[in-house]
């Protein structure tokens, strides 16, 4: 189930690679990269993880993965983040919550549709969190080569 699951979320980063147009020598990395965010996804519950920190943490390395493909291949890192949070996306729990809506159990629908911005918050805060990393990770690289003016 676990292999299966792996290549599902490769051939669904690498669709949507296709889909967003992005350029053919890319793809692979697009899917290189939600196959290893579903990976971690999937392996962080084994050793304990919340669903949250598990899709915290995921996204942080979908990020941090983005921006080295981005430096590697030189292209933008939307390119990789964008198709490497596909597996991430809840979107069985909003179809539950809005199911729930639409079958008059109220109580069920916000509880669900709760845990569903949670998920996302937390794939918004990952993506950020990896683009801060590298950002003062290259700000703190270049600052001992710049040049101070009087």
């Amino acid at each position: 189930m676990f292999f299966q699951g792996l290549a599902l979320s490769f051939v669904s980063s690498m669709a949507w690679c296709v889909l967003f147009n992005v350029p053919v020598r890319t793809i692979l990395a697009g899917g290189l990269a939600g196959m290893v965010g579903f990976c971690v996804y999937s392996l962080l519950p084994l050793w304990g993880a919340q669903v949250l920190l598990s899709t915290f943490v995921s996204a942080a390395i979908v990020s941090l993965l983005s921006q080295f493909f981005s430096i590697l291949l030189r292209v933008p890192s939307t390119n990789f983040s964008v198709a490497g949070i596909i597996p991430l996306v809840p979107g069985s729990l909003a179809y539950k919550s809005m199911l729930a809506f639409v079958n008059n159990n109220y109580v069920e629908g916000i509880t669900l549709a709760t845990k569903t911005m949670m998920v996302a918050g937390a794939i918004a805060s990952g993506l950020i969190f990896g683009i801060s990393v590298v950002t003062i990770w290259k700000g703190a690289r270049y600052a001992g080569k710049r040049t101070q003016r009087d």
